[in-house]
């Protein structure tokens, strides 16, 4: 497949517009948002226009508040057109199906493009709201680990999923199988893995720091952080843990700076909590640590193992959800049990005892990234999906 496929594409194809659909954007980023302006500016950078839209909403995301109803905007953001359009709860529509009523005004966009790609399982309004509008549709699932049970329990929200786009995308094999189970038929399911760029991510060793443990993450019950602060109790090797992520629950985030006064002040351990940091700040400390450990609880497709793995870092985490597919036990990092202080404490000892097989599998994690998951790769692996898709519409 590759670039000539692409160039195929777009001989073909030259006035080809995207629109990535998403209920969250800037200012609200995270994973599942980085991994949207990624494949937007990558697209556009192929000369496939590109543009995101998204509930034009803040911090406290409230998209139906009265400043809002009436008017919408365009945002240039990073490179990228982002169209941002009122919604308001209108109470029939919140209760039956969970969604946001969408003024048809804004619906009138999508019809500029050739392709709409839904992006996150979490919210179905976009979808629902633009089921009239005939134009080939990607449903990308970035949240099935949590959105699952819900469709299961609710046969209307299951009905409405099944109904929604030409083509679903999933990340992993492990949520083809929940699609599946939802009764989405495995002949419309893509497995696209999450891309990431490669040449911003990338191994530093004059920056490597023994003894430095890294955790990269919301200080969410889920993540998993006093697993990994009770670790630190067992461990022997004196080591400087550094914290990054923004807090989420009040009561959870005093909890681990409780967890975090604790250590330091029983334990020869330190520690950092940094709070949320730039991205090139953050690669700087990938490319500082020894290890980053994901210690979650439930987990999805952690982009925060990619980066570490691209800049040679080797990693430990949980055995849940997708992470098995990114991590290779005892090839590039090692996995433990959720829960288990103990044998999360007995790994990571175990690498910071190994200097060369700590060095091997930060070496073999930045190749299995390289050839897995470059943004490159990724990109047009998409860009395939919707060559085929516009070839059935034309055809």
């Amino acid at each position: 497949m590759g670039m000539a496929i692409s160039v195929q594409f777009l001989n073909g194809v030259k006035s080809m517009k995207i629109l990535m659909v998403t209920p969250f954007y800037h200012p609200i980023i995270g994973g599942t948002e980085s991994q949207i302006e990624n494949l937007a500016i990558n697209l556009n950078k192929m000369g496939i226009s590109t543009d995101v839209m998204t509930f034009n909403v803040d911090q406290s995301w409230k998209p139906w508040s009265i400043s809002h109803i009436r008017k919408g905007k365009i945002e240039k953001i990073n490179g990228i057109n982002v169209i941002k359009i009122p919604a308001l709860t209108f109470l029939p529509t919140r209760i039956l199906f969970g969604v946001n009523f969408i003024p048809g005004k804004f619906l009138d966009k999508l019809r500029d493009y050739d392709i709409i790609h839904f992006h996150n399982d979490v919210d179905l309004s976009f979808p629902l709201f633009s089921h009239f509008v005939d134009k080939p549709k990607v449903f990308h699932c970035h949240c099935l680990h949590l959105t699952y049970g819900q469709y299961m329990k609710n046969p209307l929200d299951k009905c409405i999923l099944k109904k929604i786009a030409n083509v679903f995308v999933v990340q992993s094999n492990y949520f083809l199988k929940l699609l599946v189970n939802l009764g989405i038929p495995k002949s419309k399911i893509k497995i696209v893995l999450n891309g990431i760029d490669v040449e911003k991510f990338k191994p530093s060793s004059d920056l490597k720091i023994e003894n430095l443990i890294l955790f990269v993450g919301r200080l969410d019950p889920k993540k998993g952080l006093p697993v990994l602060l009770k670790a630190l109790e067992y461990l022997r090797t004196k080591v400087h843990l550094i914290i990054i992520g923004p807090p989420s629950r009040p009561w959870f985030f005093k909890y681990c700076l409780s967890l975090i006064d604790k250590v330091s002040k029983n334990t020869i351990h330190k520690v950092t909590y940094l709070g949320t940091c730039s991205q090139e700040k953050l690669i700087k400390w990938y490319q500082k640590a020894s290890v980053l450990v994901c210690p979650s609880l439930s987990e999805l497709f952690p982009m925060v193992i990619l980066e570490a793995l691209s800049c040679a870092t080797p990693v430990i985490a949980t055995n849940v959800g997708a992470i098995p597919e990114i991590v290779k036990n005892y090839e590039n990092g090692i996995l433990v049990p959720p829960r288990n202080a103990m044998r999360l404490s007995e790994a990571i000892q175990y690498l910071l005892d190994n200097r060369k097989i700590r060095l091997k599998f930060g070496e073999d994690g930045r190749k299995f990234v390289f050839k897995n998951f470059s943004s490159k790769v990724v990109t047009e692996k998409l860009v395939e999906i919707y060559m085929d898709l516009l070839k059935v519409q034309f055809a």
